[in-house]
């Protein structure tokens, strides 16, 4: 057995193995494990500064969701600090609908899997807004704001869905404070055309608070 290895061994030098020359390689910067909570931080000031338009405090807000969402675990406590701020600006009597959507969006990533951030926000009356939302009335003339509405709907819905992540204290909240109100809200928002989304969130927000059984695809 060991000349046949051997054997092998010689053959392999000889047949199959190259010297290929070496390329000097730049070394890759280490990445900072700060980099996402400077990143909020900084977007943070942003959306704290009243100076600036109303939009790009928006688009702030929105930004520290996605590094929220894409920094993991670690990333939930600095983007905490700024929940506040987003709820604020969501509730502003002059935040457009555009806005609104940048700022639930920032909420979502926010308050994904993380179940202290959801609970800071209940406590900020995160509910009752998103329940409000839901019933702002939609005219039937189909203008491009009032096409926003229902894009605002959409968010809410998905909104609702993550806050309710292994929280089932938000669900009981939303059944106790939405009453039949959400119930139709709901009914209705799941027979539009969800195109473009993953799911059809309001279906699965029925499902969720028990309002009817469907079979979620």
């Amino acid at each position: 057995m060991g000349n046949i290895l051997n054997k092998l061994h010689i053959w392999y030098e000889k047949f199959m193995k190259f010297n290929f020359p070496q390329e000097e390689v730049e070394p890759i910067p280490p990445i900072d494990g700060d980099f996402h909570a400077d990143k909020i931080r900084r977007y943070g000031d942003n959306l704290r500064d009243t100076k600036l338009p109303l939009e790009d405090r928006g688009k702030a807000a929105h930004y520290i969701g996605l590094l929220a969402y894409t920094g993991g675990v670690s990333c939930g406590a600095p983007a905490s600090e700024y929940i506040q701020d987003m709820i604020n600006i969501l509730i502003m009597p002059e935040s457009s609908r555009k806005m609104r959507i940048a700022v639930l969006k920032g909420l979502c990533g926010v308050c994904y899997i993380n179940y202290t951030n959801q609970n800071a926000a209940k406590e900020l009356h995160l509910a009752d807004i998103l329940l409000a939302f839901l019933d702002e009335e939609e005219d039937e003339d189909s203008t491009d704001d009032e096409q926003d509405i229902i894009i605002v709907k959409f968010w809410v819905c998905y909104l609702m869905t993550v806050v309710s992540c292994n929280n089932l204290p938000y669900l009981k909240l939303f059944q106790d404070s939405g009453g039949q109100m959400l119930e139709n809200r709901l009914e209705s928002l799941s027979s539009m055309e969800w195109f473009g989304w993953p799911a059809n969130y309001a279906e699965i927000m029925l499902s969720l608070l028990g309002y009817q059984k469907i079979q979620l695809n």
